[in-house]
């Protein structure tokens, strides 16, 4: 599973694309697909066209990811047969051939369906009703001839389709009685509910090996869920040949709700070994089942929220599905991209978009985590630690699950931006009381995160959660338990202090701040001078982020009083870099790269230092100052250090955003010489995540090969995210000025 802080969502968007080598190692291009993903849960389909099986680049997107395909028109009986005895079989047959030639098994869609039938089969040649007797031999014919045609290839068949009436069964103030439980249809008033078992009959008779399934929309609503489950059994207590049940998934990011899914699957499993997910595709809007009110015209973007809903319900559905595979045999969507779609691509339905490239959600389907589908999680929730005062809510469990609940009685949706649901947020649901709950799909990483709510698209901050600067802006934050939360625990130890300090900047002309951590002897000996750290933070953030969310008071509090490293000063300056990184007009990538934060390499040199150095007791040489930094911050500390050997003599970086370098010319070849480098640098540092693919290994292996002495360090279990940077500092500092 894939667990990312939101921090590190934050500076991937704001800069990946400033570095031509991207941010760690190039994607690879995976070459499995649904089919490959789900071989041992079920087979995954997919509705076509004509169009679908003959343009090449659609094709391979066919084979690469589905084993069964429907004809989504081309099988209707008003496709094949318009007049009585006039028979189209052009497309049907070029599925089919191409099914066989690529080992693709097809089903077959539809038999006997109200809509787009043959209006023929109902009268005459003088326009008369027919009877049902003849009805019944022309329905018999058309299934014969159809069914063993492709009866080589078709494995099951949408016998009866849509037969079943909408609504919620109950009488209005008009009737007398509950309405019909039959859809109207012309077939229904010629002949009963009897057609439904004649078509079974007569498909059975044509192909015996076939599966035989009903299908139907709204197949999860109660109401309809149980009208099709007493029509099946009524008609598999007489003999009828009913042997799955497709439940059509036209869907929406609001409903049907997960728990009338699964009760649905569960009851329909009580009668039929097979239940067919027939017609997925799920709408962003509020419409579902047969509405056709969709949206078409000039393409509309779509709000990031919005594909977070989306993502989330084909998660939700799909976890449903895994969990049911016992019974749930196919899962088919219903067209191969949402240019194909009926609902229309302004309504974003599909795992592929217009252009026939996966989307977000199509990873979401893909990349699921099978330990999470049936994971029994600990009721052991207690408040975070990172709570307003007295506040219950988030929640976090010794599995590192987070728990969520909200107050927004008139919100459509609430999403919390921690991640991991929908791989885009966790999708908070609206309980009987009107309050949205929720938790993360699984555990999260160990440590600090931001994050933020997005209720119906608006941004705001958890009431119930204290607030950090980081994402460039204040956001929301949450601790989720460490194992090895004790290093940066606050402890009955000797406190130094962490203080404000405003100072003139002649590089920028303004007022600006710094904090600054002194030890806790600082202030009893008046004449002891101290080396200097100065340590930065990561885009997005500010000079407050070290001594809040990164504990770095503590961490160092501990490591003085347990003698492990020795007293020091340390400098948090904003660094220049906490507003989003965004190439200004007419700019490219790199200058906006080379000038995002580069203001800092002045003030860090004519006004910080002389500063600190002005104001509190510091030893001034080089061998007792040091520069490190995380992310960005690890970027500047490149920039800053490496150039002005003569000025430091320590260099850190923690997940250093620094990609592309030519080790041997970088800097005016820094690094060509070995020897001369190590006699400069006391000690170099560079640590990272073991989740974050950030490259740091393969950059300090280079070094090393060249004879660098550098240390490399990751931290297990982590990502681009706080804990990940506490524990660098924590192996960093101790190498300091000795």
């Amino acid at each position: 599973m894939k667990k990312i802080s939101m921090i590190a969502l934050t500076l991937m968007m704001g800069a990946a694309s400033v570095f031509a080598q991207g941010w760690g190692r190039p994607p690879v291009e995976d070459p499995t697909g649904y089919k490959d993903t789900y071989k041992d849960y079920f087979t995954v389909g997919v509705a076509v066209n004509i169009n679908n099986v003959t343009d090449p680049d659609q094709i391979a997107l066919i084979k690469k990811n589905f084993n069964s395909i429907t004809a989504e028109n081309d099988m209707k009986v008003v496709s094949l047969q318009p007049r009585e005895g006039e028979w189209n079989w052009e497309n049907a047959d070029k599925i089919a051939n191409f099914c066989r030639e690529n080992n693709i098994p097809l089903r077959g869609h539809t038999l006997c369906w109200h809509s787009q039938f043959a209006d023929w089969m109902f009268v005459d040649d003088k326009g008369n009703e027919v009877s049902k007797e003849v009805f019944y031999e022309r329905l018999r014919n058309h299934i014969h001839t159809v069914v063993n045609r492709y009866k080589d290839i078709v494995y099951c068949w949408d016998v009866v389709n849509e037969a079943m009436a909408d609504g919620d069964g109950r009488p209005n103030r008009w009737m007398r009685e509950a309405p019909s439980p039959y859809r109207q249809s012309r077939h229904f008033k010629l002949c009963g509910d009897e057609f439904i078992a004649k078509a079974f009959e007569f498909a059975h008779e044509a192909d015996p090996d076939a599966l035989l399934f009903y299908n139907d929309y709204n197949a999860a609503d109660p109401a309809k869920r149980d009208r099709i489950y007493n029509m099946v059994k009524k008609m598999q207590d007489a003999g009828v040949p009913i042997h799955g049940i497709g439940m059509q998934g036209h869907y929406n990011i609001y409903g049907p709700s997960n728990e009338d899914i699964e009760a649905a699957i569960e009851k329909y499993a009580t009668i039929v070994d097979n239940i067919h997910f027939t017609e997925l595709d799920i709408r962003i809007n509020e419409e579902m089942g047969g509405g056709l009110q969709f949206s078409r015209g000039k393409e509309a973007p779509v709000p990031a929220y919005i594909q977070t809903l989306h993502q989330a319900k084909y998660a939700d559905l799909f976890k449903i599905l895994r969990r049911h595979k016992d019974v749930v045999k196919n899962v088919t969507f219903w067209n191969l991209s949402d240019k194909d779609s009926w609902l229309g691509a302004n309504n974003y339905p599909l795992p592929f978009d217009k252009d026939y490239k996966p989307k977000a959600v199509y990873r979401t389907i893909k990349n699921f985590d099978p330990a999470l589908d049936n994971a029994v999680i600990k009721e052991d929730f207690v408040p975070s630690v990172m709570n307003q005062p007295q506040a219950e809510y988030p929640m976090v469990n010794s599995q590192g699950y987070a728990r969520f609940r909200v107050e927004a009685p008139q919100a459509q949706s609430v999403i919390v931006s921690l991640g991991l649901g929908g791989q885009g947020g966790t999708v908070l649901r609206k309980n009987e009381e009107g309050v949205w709950v929720g938790q993360t799909e699984g555990p999260m990483d160990e440590g600090f995160h931001y994050y933020h709510l997005t209720v119906d698209g608006g941004v705001v901050n958890d009431p119930g959660a204290k607030n950090y600067y980081g994402s460039v802006r204040w956001e929301s934050g949450i601790e989720i338990p460490a194992h090895d939360q004790d290093f940066y625990a606050m402890k009955n130890v000797p406190h130094g202090k962490v203080q404000q300090v405003l100072f003139w900047s002649e590089s920028t002309q303004q007022t600006r701040r710094a904090f600054v951590y002194t030890p806790p002897m600082y202030d009893k000996n008046k004449k002891e001078k101290y080396p200097v750290l100065y340590l930065q933070h990561g885009m997005g953030e500010d000079e407050t982020g070290w001594s809040t969310q990164g504990h770095m008071q503590h961490i160092m509090d501990n490591l003085i009083a347990s003698g492990e490293c020795i007293p020091m000063i340390v400098v948090m300056e904003s660094g220049d870099v906490a507003v989003p990184f965004a190439p200004k007009p007419g700019q490219s990538m790199q200058e906006a790269h080379q000038q995002y934060g580069a203001t800092f390499y002045d003030v860090m040199l004519k006004d910080l230092i002389p500063m600190i150095d002005s104001t509190f007791r510091t030893k001034t040489d080089r061998n007792h100052r040091a520069m490190a930094g995380l992310s960005w911050g690890g970027f500047q500390s490149f920039n800053l250090v490496l150039p002005h050997l003569d000025t430091f003599s320590y260099l850190g970086t923690f997940s250093g955003a620094i990609f592309g370098l030519d080790l041997k010319t970088c800097f005016d070849g820094v690094f060509a010489d070995a020897k001369k480098f190590n006699k400069q640098m006391n000690y170099f540092f560079m640590g990272c995540g073991s989740d974050e693919n950030f490259g740091t290994q393969q950059m300090t292996d280079g070094l090393k090969s060249m004879g660098i002495e550098v240390e490399f360090y990751e931290s297990q279990g982590t990502a681009h995210e706080w804990l990940t940077w506490r524990r660098c500092f924590k192996e960093f500092v101790p190498h300091l000025f000795k």
